[in-house]
């Protein structure tokens, strides 16, 4: 199994959206004590199966004594997998209400025998991140320079769900950036589907909008190759399905459970 699997999930539903020129939200899709579970299979021997979870979370909180939210994902294998190798990894953002731009950023790597601790500190006004990088063996202090429109990996997913996709039209490629282990990548391009009905995996139907999103050659996917992710077609712009292939086999990822999601989930009948 692919050791960056819960990284996967992370980009996956970044890139569901496009970016907004002046990167200031007009609606918050999400409100405190959202909580949303993701199953994870993974293809292997030519069979899909269950290989591991992922939580994210909302919660209103304060750092540096102003009103925020911390936004945080977790991702773990299932224990049948723990004797291959073990995954515990972490990520977790605290950003403003009013622009969500990150102040803090925080990940934590458990993958096997592995372990990384990344903290990145954004300055806005100039335009600059410190980032603090810690390994088992040594520690490492660098201020990489941002764009003012570059994001995180946690507050890039709930950045993407503020987007008005109603502007756009099937085939619309709009190019996005984010901020991956202290590299701003740029106009990776993202295409537009249209909407579809999807049926999840407890058998309900419901309205989203689907993209396919070019991978980055080089990190952890196959180049060339394309991900397909669908977001509900409603005011929350919850991602409800992913699949993409990986340099080693592919993967599905389905949500499982949605708590306190800011308006009602409407499923079709």
């Amino acid at each position: 199994m692919n050791r960056n699997l819960f990284l996967i999930l992370f980009l996956s539903i970044f890139y569901s959206v496009k970016t907004q020129f002046n990167c200031i939200p007009t609606n918050i899709p999400f409100a405190n004590g959202e909580e949303i579970i993701y199953d994870i299979k993974y293809n292997m021997a030519n069979a899909w199966v269950p290989a591991g979870k992922v939580r994210f979370l909302v919660k209103d909180s304060l750092y540096q004594n102003k009103d925020c939210y911390y936004i945080e994902g977790k991702g773990k294998t299932l224990k049948n997998y723990d004797w291959f190798f073990r995954v515990r990894d972490k990520y977790a953002s605290f950003v403003s209400k009013e622009t969500l731009k990150p102040a803090h950023f925080i990940r934590r790597v458990r993958e096997g025998d592995f372990s990384l601790n990344y903290d990145y500190f954004f300055d806005y006004s100039v335009n600059q991140a410190l980032v603090k990088e810690k390994k088992k063996d040594k520690s490492n202090e660098e201020t990489i320079n941002i764009s003012s429109c570059a994001y995180d990996l946690m507050t890039s997913v709930y950045y993407a769900r503020a987007i008005d996709f109603n502007e756009l039209k099937f085939g619309d490629s709009i190019p996005i950036d984010i901020i991956i282990d202290k590299v701003v990548y740029e106009d990776v391009n993202i295409i537009y589907e249209g909407k579809k009905i999807i049926t999840t995996q407890h058998n309900r139907r419901i309205n989203c909008i689907h993209f396919k999103i070019d991978l980055i050659e080089g990190t952890i996917f196959k180049s060339g190759e394309k991900m397909s992710i669908y977001v509900t077609d409603d005011e929350n712009k919850i991602p409800m399905y992913v699949e993409a292939e990986i340099l080693v086999g592919a993967i599905k990822v389905f949500v499982n459970t949605i708590k306190n999601s800011k308006k009602t989930i409407k499923y079709l009948p």
